[in-house]
């Protein structure tokens, strides 16, 4: 039975092959006459459809209207079809005056089907609501002058204009436009020159006799040339486009017959100046504008894409600036646009207004500077002194540029937005990858770092330029080390377990030294430091030393310092020595006591101090200002013109320090302002981080802004901290736009913080309570010891860009009000509150599942993102995961001490 189903199937396939061709044809034969019948009528319909748009349009034009698009194609179709009946129906009669042909009436059946199906289809879509469109002013333009060359009483055409208001653009599209449209000018020769500074008549002859193919001997003198082409144009209806031409031009001399309207003889010509245009005796003239800004908005827009303008909120606006600088003008819109079409980060397009306003145009990324490549080669190259998979802190590596003179700036800000510009282009290139803080760190994958120690060394064995040992695990510098160190430009050994300096290292071409996070180490040797004269870089931050030998002040080639995270106690008043010193970073010195007066006043190079997040007040104490001899500390109002950052312990220090000229505060720090219930702060422009922490007295708190710094010059505030203010109440913020990551810790009286509303751009919350609105742009969230919190809303919000989420000491909450989150990588907290939460349903709990990290331990000190195991495993781990933060409120010069100096470490050291 099988077989014979087989067989049936088939022959049934067979016959259907065979059969359904011959039917079909058949149709063909007997429909014919009907449906060439019904093709006649359609196309008649067509035809009435189509002068109807046409009159539609030609109304339109009246109006500076230009045809839609979809319509001319529709025209188009209507002409093609129309063309292909025609011809059909033209061969159908030279078939009949033939004897009868079965295979040709069938041919024709055929063709009439299927000529009738596409004419019904295109007489369907031909019924269009809107004919014509707004003409864009470069078409408006297009039009007038395809005018005047229909007008037989124009022979010149001047189109004027300033550079790069398109008006080369223009000349083309006109030469464009004879090439694809068949509209009959008359013209037997279409001729596009260019006549520029540069360019004389022997060139221009040269490039028109080219065109229009006509011989010229070499070597002839330019009357003899003028005189053939002459004679050949004069027999010609030609149009001449004449680009960029900068002064009068005798036609004649040139070889071009004087343009003549009723021959058919014309000449557009494009020039700066109008004047150019009147010794040209020109018809008519065409002046360019620059575009109005909606057309300049729309072109750059186009320019730079749609995704890249919405990939970040603060970008829309930045842009606008970027446009409104152009001044409408096409060609920058154009080209800055499209330099612009990669760039996601708010810091490039900083950078990019920043160099606008300054006329620096071509400083911009992607504008073709020939410099830009041998600075971001050495900015590369030095990502690769930090360890191997190391995550580097954006900041930390910015200023490490920056210190070492690779980065050319006008101001701070100006730096550091030009930093993160090169970090991005070398994220686009794959030499950097994200770190392990997505936002704020990067790393250099391990063969791409090999790659670059190998450059740096300059390929060599014998003269290594760059020595590179950070991460090793090394305890001590040995013989065979130093010796190898002779030649160095550069020396990296941060990250190790070194106990002890050699007297001295004798480097006479060391540029950088950089000993950070060296936790062991307690002296630095003063012959170390007379052994290193010719360091412009050093680094002695997270180095536990006591005290810096005032051999310091010999180092007189030094320009950047760092001594963060020391334990030292006196700043040594050599340091005042150091007249090239550019950079001083004194921050998070919790044991420093004194700093000398007038150390500060001698450095008259210094551009950033850095003395955030020290406790040292003994800038604050009272004293004489008509006797400063009996008051032997730094004051603030020493202070140079510079960046600082600072910590403040006294109301009265922060109206000082405002009233120091030229001093721009980007990091400041109140700490311990006891006595002030309230207090409102006014922000200066710079201030990039604000921590207010330790402040027992203080009930309400008020943040604003200075009045110039509403509208385009908002506050750059981005991080503000909040923390241990055991009887804050109210907190009230105006205009803080750009603020991303608030904290707000140990606030045991602060029940309302509705003003984070006013928050558009926050990206990180850390809060002890919250009544949460939907953030679309928050990535972090903290909760926690928060004994009392049972929900944080009454329904389910979206959050599309949260990314983490920490939830600790929070036992009554036991539902999450989380809707959308596309974005979503961790959610941490201890396994009793996870498996005690109430969820709606199975699909409510499944998608959530998979991001669940079991902790029972919040560090507070650090990102979510860090692993709480880090905190109780080797010390080698610490290296890479670390990261103290600005806006953080937790000490960190104790942490390392606790890890360092316990007897696990020295086992670990051991089985190391």
């Amino acid at each position: 039975m099988a077989v014979f189903a087989l067989i049936d199937f088939v022959t049934s396939a067979v016959a259907s092959h065979l059969w359904n061709p011959v039917i079909t044809r058949m149709i063909y034969l007997i429909e014919k006459e009907e449906n060439i019948g019904k093709l006649d009528s359609t196309i008649r319909n067509l035809e009435a459809r189509k002068q109807e748009i046409q009159i539609r349009l030609m109304n339109s034009e009246r109006k500076q209207e230009t045809c839609n698009p979809e319509v001319a194609e529709w025209l188009e179709k209507v002409a093609a079809i129309e063309s292909e009946v025609s011809e059909m129906k033209h061969g159908q009669r030279k078939r009949r005056a033939q004897s009868f042909s079965y295979w040709s009436n069938h041919e024709t059946g055929m063709q009439a089907a299927k000529k009738l199906k596409e004419a019904e289809m295109l007489h369907e879509k031909g019924s269009f609501k809107q004919v014509s469109i707004e003409v864009p002013p470069s078409d408006c333009n297009l039009s007038r002058v395809l005018q005047y060359l229909k007008d037989d009483r124009v022979g010149i055409v001047g189109v004027w204009g300033m550079g790069g208001v398109g008006k080369t653009t223009l000349l083309r599209k006109i030469n464009n436009h004879f090439l694809v449209v068949n509209e009959d000018y008359g013209y037997d020769l279409v001729i596009y020159a260019v006549a520029s500074k540069a360019c004389g008549i022997g060139q221009l002859q040269a490039d028109i006799s080219e065109r229009i193919g006509l011989f010229l001997k070499p070597g002839s003198s330019i009357e003899t040339r003028a005189s053939v082409m002459l004679s050949f144009l004069r027999r010609k209806k030609f149009l001449l486009l004449l680009d960029d031409l900068w002064n009068y031009l005798d036609l004649a001399e040139a070889g071009i017959p004087y343009p003549n309207g009723l021959n058919k003889q014309k000449v557009v010509l494009t020039t700066r100046y109008e004047s150019v245009c009147g010794h040209m005796d020109a018809h008519s003239r065409v002046f360019l504008e620059c575009l109005d800004q909606e057309n300049a908005w729309k072109l750059f827009k186009e320019k730079t894409t749609e995704e890249t303008i919405n990939s970040d909120p603060r970008i829309e606006k930045l842009a606008h600036a970027v446009e409104e600088e152009c001044g409408g003008l096409p060609l920058a819109l154009v080209t800055i646009g499209r330099a612009m079409s990669t760039k996601k980060s708010c810091h490039e397009w900083a950078l990019a207004l920043s160099f606008l306003k300054k006329s620096r145009i071509h400083e911009i990324p992607n504008m073709g500077n020939l410099g830009q490549d041998k600075q971001i080669k050495e900015c590369f190259l030095c990502c690769s002194l930090w360890p191997e998979d190391y995550s580097i802190w954006k900041v930390e590596l910015i200023d490490c540029w920056m210190g070492m003179g690779l980065i050319e700036y006008d101001t701070m800000e100006e730096g550091y937005n030009k930093g993160y510009s090169i970090i991005e282009y070398l994220k686009d290139v794959c030499l950097l990858e994200t770190g392990y803080l997505e936002d704020s760190e990067v790393r250099v994958h391990d063969i791409i770092r090999d790659m670059s120690l190998w450059i740096s060394s300059d390929c060599s064995k014998e003269h290594m330029k760059w020595i590179v040992q950070a991460g090793l695990g090394l305890y001590n510098i040995s013989n065979t080390d130093i010796k190898t160190f002779r030649s160095a430009r550069k020396i990296s050994l941060m990250c190790n377990y070194i106990t002890e300096l050699p007297p001295a290292l004798n480097c006479p071409n060391l540029q950088f030294l950089s000993l950070q996070q060296n936790f062991r180490l307690k002296a630095i040797p003063p012959s170390f430091l007379k052994s290193i004269l010719s360091v412009t870089y050093l680094d002695l931050s997270w180095v536990p030393i006591k005290e810096l030998p005032e051999e310091i002040g010999i180092l007189v080639e030094l320009q950047y310092l760092t001594l963060k995270q020391t334990h030292i106690r006196l700043l040594p008043i050599a340091i005042g020595l150091l007249r090239k010193l550019k950079f001083l970073d004194i921050s998070y010195m919790d044991f420093l006591e004194k700093i000398p007066y007038g150390v500060f006043t001698n450095l008259s190079m210094l551009q950033a101090l850095n003395l955030y997040g020290s406790r040292y007040a003994g800038h604050e104490a009272d004293f004489d200002p008509a006797n400063h001899m009996d008051y032997d500390e730094f004051r603030v109002e020493e202070l140079p013109c510079l960046s600082l950052g600072i910590t403040a312990k006294r109301v009265s220090t922060l109206q000082r320090l405002f009233d120091v000229p030229g001093v721009h505060l980007r990091c400041l720090g109140l700490y311990e302002l006891n006595g002030e219930r309230s207090l409102t702060l006014t922000l200066t422009e710079s201030i990039f981080v604000l921590n207010v922490m330790g402040y027992s007295d203080l009930e309400d708190f008020c943040i604003m802004n200075k009045p110039q710094c509403y509208g385009d010059h908002l506050s750059r505030l981005e991080f503000l901290t909040f923390w241990d203010l055991p009887r804050l109440e109210k907190i009230s913020m105006e205009h803080l736009q750009n603020l991303r990551v608030l904290t707000v810790g140990r606030t045991y009286q602060l029940v309302d913080l509705t003003c984070i509303l006013k928050l558009p751009y926050l990206e990180h919350l850390n809060v002890s309570c919250l009544p949460i609105q939907a953030f679309r742009q928050l990535r972090i969230l903290q909760l926690n010891s928060l004994q009392s919190l049972d929900r944080l809303c009454n329904s389910k919000l979206d959050f599309p860009s949260l990314e983490y989420i920490d939830a600790f000491a929070c036992p009554r909450m036991k539902k999450l009000p989380f809707g959308q989150m596309g974005k979503l990588k961790s959610i941490r907290g201890e396994q009793t509150w996870w498996d005690n939460l109430e969820w709606d349903d199975e699909s409510s709990f499944l998608p959530l599942l998979p991001f669940f990290k079991s902790s029972e331990i919040c560090s507070a000190s650090f990102r979510p993102e860090l692993d709480a195991t880090v905190i109780s495993s080797s010390p080698k781990a610490f290296f890479t995961k670390r990261q103290p933060i600005l806006n953080s409120s937790v000490r960190f010069t104790s942490y390392p001490q606790s890890i360092f100096e316990t007897e696990e470490f020295d086992g670990h050291m051991k089985m190391e």
